[in-house]
């Protein structure tokens, strides 16, 4: 079973929380997304959810940069993204692991916040991917169609019994 990664956002515009929050809702590693509107009790919020990712809006942190060092220093497993509204350079934001603008084009964003999960979840070099027989697809293609067992084996002039195994 694949993991679910949550996340917090602290932004205070209702438009961009959403925006995020769909964004968010494309990948299915996504689980829990909470949403936070300042940084005023962000700590014990952190503390409170345990998120995975949390991703603050840089003008929430510009008059108390100090709370970033803190996050990193009380949960060091957090992985911290700033969201700015114009570019800034990144320079300006050492202490995160990823920075987004709202200036990005969709697909760069994406690009962003997959590799970001796959550093949180790394990719399970066990899973092994099944390769289907074209027989076997020939009977998930008659199953598409509705077709009983019974059906299936006479398309296909095998048994029911032979369909029940591919299934």
């Amino acid at each position: 079973m694949m993991s679910k990664i949550s996340y917090l956002i602290v932004e205070k515009s209702y438009v961009i929380r959403s925006g995020l929050m769909q964004i968010l809702g494309s990948f299915s590693e996504t689980g829990n997304v909470r949403e936070f509107e300042g940084t005023e009790r962000m700590l014990k919020k952190i503390g409170d959810e345990k998120p995975d990712v949390v991703i603050i809006n840089a003008k929430l942190i510009d008059d108390n940069p100090e709370i970033i060092l803190e996050i990193r220093k009380k949960y060091e497993a957090i992985k911290l993204v700033v969201f700015v509204g114009t570019r800034r350079a990144d320079d300006d934001f050492p202490a995160f692991d990823l920075k987004i603008s709202v200036d990005e084009p969709k697909n760069s964003i994406l690009e962003k916040l997959h590799s970001l999960i796959k550093e949180i979840i790394p990719e399970d070099k066990d899973d092994v991917s099944v390769e289907l027989s074209d027989r076997e697809k020939e009977v998930v293609m008659q199953i598409a169609l509705g077709k009983t067992n019974k059906e299936i084996g006479k398309a296909l002039f095998i048994s029911p019994h032979t369909v029940i195994t591919h299934r």
